[in-house]
């Protein structure tokens, strides 16, 4: 496995886990609840709800999935399947409080035991990972790549050679165009650094300010899908309830809703075109010809990609900030991603039919004429 790769599969779990508080406050919630005079059901259940949040962010960032990659002689502790346990004992209606908290202590501590394990595992993978890594961007001169990870999560996309095959071509097409949208110096080879099993992970090396536009672009698209589906969700459902059959009120609604569908695509396409603009400013020599069908084709592979569940990471942009200070755009894109996730569990099955039917590209252009210098090298990088 890429070492990029495992630094940052190492760099979540610091993040949900020690970062969050969860860590921290298992302690606390374990200690508080040891004390007899906390053992009361509202007291005890108001804990166990505290500790399903932070199981949901982590189930919506995937992190049972990234720690079987990095975990060999500890057991994730995401194994626990924490929330049904919680909602196991929560749903009992004749636990006395003394029962409850028999079960709900020993859970914690299962918990605490198992989270010490995993996280004494990757201390040491961390300490000789960094030094490898540190070592390879010295020699290899790092600093013009960025490692990218698209993730591939849909059975249409990765079930068969074929389609895959399509998929990779159709994105190694995309990454050229984009490339020439925003730089008017021509694209080294984009090399294939790794493919992972379980979802398919492929990792690649680009330009790092055409990975950091990427990034932007992409998160830009996704907080648009995110709209989307919000929109859909129970809650608005039930606030569309209050119209109470006024036709001029739900006419409003079923317009907004088809401008929002559009505008997944659309928002794309709109960041994408500022993005060229912007750039042209620094580089004038950048080509403006074909811009506008240069710019739906990347829109249209964006599209596919993310209302599919698929993903794309930004895995060594690690020293990137925004000026203000602001979250790193790897760790943004990180957490619009979890917030569509979510949200999209709760669409029903049509819904997503219609999201797959509208974006999903269906017909292949013509074997691409991509120049040799800019296609997909599949001999991994050293």
């Amino acid at each position: 496995m890429n070492i990029e790769s495992i630094l940052s599969k190492i760099k979540l779990f610091e993040e949900l886990v020690i970062d969050s508080g969860l860590k921290r406050d298992l302690v606390d919630y374990i200690g508080a609840i040891a004390q007899s005079q906390n053992r009361n059901l509202i007291f005890m259940k108001d804990i166990s709800e505290k500790v399903k949040t932070y199981f949901f962010v982590i189930e919506n960032n995937s992190l049972a999935s990234e720690l079987k990659h990095i975990l060999k002689d500890s057991e994730p502790f995401t194994s626990l399947d924490i929330i049904n346990q919680i909602d196991e004992i929560n749903n009992d209606p004749v636990l006395t409080a003394e029962e409850y908290f028999q079960k709900f202590y020993a859970l914690l501590e299962k918990l605490n035991l198992k989270i010490d394990e995993n996280l004494n595992e990757i201390k040491v993978a961390e300490k000789i990972f960094t030094k490898y890594a540190t070592s390879d961007n010295l020699v290899e001169g790092q600093a013009e790549q960025a490692l990218v990870s698209l993730v591939f999560k849909d059975l249409q996309s990765t079930g068969s050679l074929k389609e895959f095959s399509k998929a990779l071509n159709r994105w190694n097409r995309t990454l050229l165009i984009y490339h020439t949208l925003l730089k008017s110096k021509s694209p080294e080879e984009i090399s294939l650094v790794e493919i992972q099993n379980g979802s398919i992970d492929v990792i690649f090396n680009i330009d790092f300010d055409i990975a950091i536009d990427l990034t932007e672009l992409i998160t830009f698209g996704l907080k648009a899908y995110g709209a989307y589906l919000l929109l859909k969700s129970k809650v608005a459902k039930e606030f569309l309830s209050t119209y109470i059959g006024n036709k001029k009120l739900l006419k409003l609604e079923e317009d907004r809703e088809i401008l929002m569908l559009d505008n997944i695509k659309e928002s794309i396409k709109t960041k994408a075109l500022e993005q060229h603009k912007r750039k042209l400013k620094e580089d004038k020599a950048i080509e403006k010809t074909g811009v506008e069908k240069k710019i739906d084709e990347i829109s249209n592979v964006i599209t596919d990609h993310i209302i599919k569940g698929n993903e794309i990471k930004l895995l060594n942009a690690h020293e990137e900030v925004t000026e203000d200070g602001e979250e790193k755009i790897s760790v943004v894109l990180r957490e619009e991603t979890a917030i569509v996730r979510e949200r999209f569990k709760q669409l029903d099955d049509a819904n997503k039919q219609l999201l797959l039917d509208k974006f999903t590209i269906i017909d292949e252009e013509p074997e691409n004429k991509i120049p040799a210098s800019a296609s997909v090298s599949l001999v991994p990088t050293k």
